[in-house]
């Protein structure tokens, strides 16, 4: 199932987000621990000037809503508590799809 993960970070977390940014790049390509997930693609949600780095998009395959649940939990980003919303939902993939 595709599963969209939709994040906006709390208040004055811009540090936190820069701390761990690259470890959660790399946790989005190499995951052993969640071996049945596969990322379709993933960017920064961007503030309305679009100069500063707000939260995450990520668009990830996954065998039920529990594991996609548990790969963002265990995330870089999701150990350093970033969020102040996030929703992790299915997503029916109609329009732009790969392949």
């Amino acid at each position: 199932m595709y599963i969209v993960v939709f994040g906006i970070d709390k208040p004055g977390m811009a540090d936190v987000r820069n701390e761990h940014l690259q470890a959660f790049r790399d946790y989005l390509e190499h995951h052993p621990d969640h071996p049945a997930v596969a990322l379709h693609h993933s960017g920064p949600l961007l503030s309305d000037e679009g100069e500063r780095m707000i939260g995450t998009h990520v668009v990830i395959e996954a065998p039920s809503l529990e594991a996609a649940r548990a790969f963002v939990a265990d995330s870089p980003f999701g150990r350093a508590d970033l969020w102040a919303e996030l929703h992790v939902r299915p997503w029916n993939w109609l329009a732009g799809k790969p392949g």
